[in-house]
């Protein structure tokens, strides 16, 4: 099983970098938009693509740091 802190360490990065890049955005795209819809809509694209895109490469990626030896 990977390491929990560094599991959470990479994720708290890749959160991070989401929400600079990703909620500005769909601001651009939605500008009429109520907050809260803009806000689900960066949750969700950034769920998809931590969900299918960034986490599985970045855990192949870091394999040797995220898996503690043994």
């Amino acid at each position: 099983a990977p390491s929990r802190l560094r599991m959470a360490v990479v994720m708290i990065v890749v959160v991070y970098a989401f929400v600079l890049v990703l909620s500005p955005l769909v601001s651009l795209v939605m500008p009429g938009a109520r907050f809260e819809l803009r806000l689900f809509v960066a949750i969700a694209i950034e769920v998809m693509l931590m969900t299918y895109v960034v986490m599985p490469r970045l855990t192949r990626w870091l394999a040797r740091w995220i898996y503690p030896k043994q």
